[in-house]
């Protein structure tokens, strides 16, 4: 059998869970702003990278899109599921004390 958690422990886990939520969010709304600059102004982002690289639109589209795909795994990974974990953990722990 566990031991029951204390008020200040459970306390803290929703805090941490309240703080994970926010840092998904955030970046949920940072990675639309991105989608949002380089949908408008793809093309003068990929002039300006055609400077220092040498890159075809197509290469730049793909890696913009990788990249968006990897911070959003990286998002749900480490923000997300920790959240719905502890979210659970919490309410598992608040029906059986």
């Amino acid at each position: 059998m566990s031991q029951p958690l204390s008020k200040e422990t459970m306390t803290i886990l929703d805090s941490i869970a309240a703080i994970l939520l926010r840092c998904f969010i955030i970046t949920v709304v940072a990675m639309l702003f991105v989608w949002l600059v380089f949908l408008v102004m793809g093309d003068y982002i990929y002039q300006g990278h055609t400077i220092f690289f040498d890159i075809t639109q197509r290469e730049f589209d793909l890696f913009f899109l990788y990249s968006m795909t990897f911070i959003k795994s990286l998002n749900v990974v480490f923000f997300l599921f920790p959240f719905i974990a502890i979210r659970h953990f919490l309410r598992n722990k608040g029906e059986n004390p």
